[in-house]
């Protein structure tokens, strides 16, 4: 059985091409993967030359604080405490 293609040269072209632009982008993305390690923090680390000392959870000496920051505080309290008793 013979089968006659048409413009066979044409849709040879365009398969190469089709091919090549995939090898590209196959061949760039490890490359554009190496060229940001060090940007993005789920190729790379940010975090590598960071060494954290103390407690984590310390908190920062603050100057004396207003009568307005004290009510502010005591308000956020009672509303955690608010919005706990309603879970069962």
């Amino acid at each position: 059985m013979i089968i006659i293609v048409s413009q066979w040269k044409k849709k040879i072209l365009q398969l190469l091409a089709v091919i090549l632009v995939i090898l590209v982008f196959a061949a760039a993305i490890p490359l554009m993967t190496g060229q940001l390690n060090q940007y993005i923090p789920a190729v790379g680390g940010w975090f590598e030359d960071e060494h954290p000392s103390g407690n984590p959870m310390r908190v920062e000496n603050e100057e004396p604080s207003s009568k307005y920051d004290q009510v502010m505080d005591q308000f956020v309290i009672k509303l955690q405490d608010f919005y706990l008793e309603d879970r069962p």
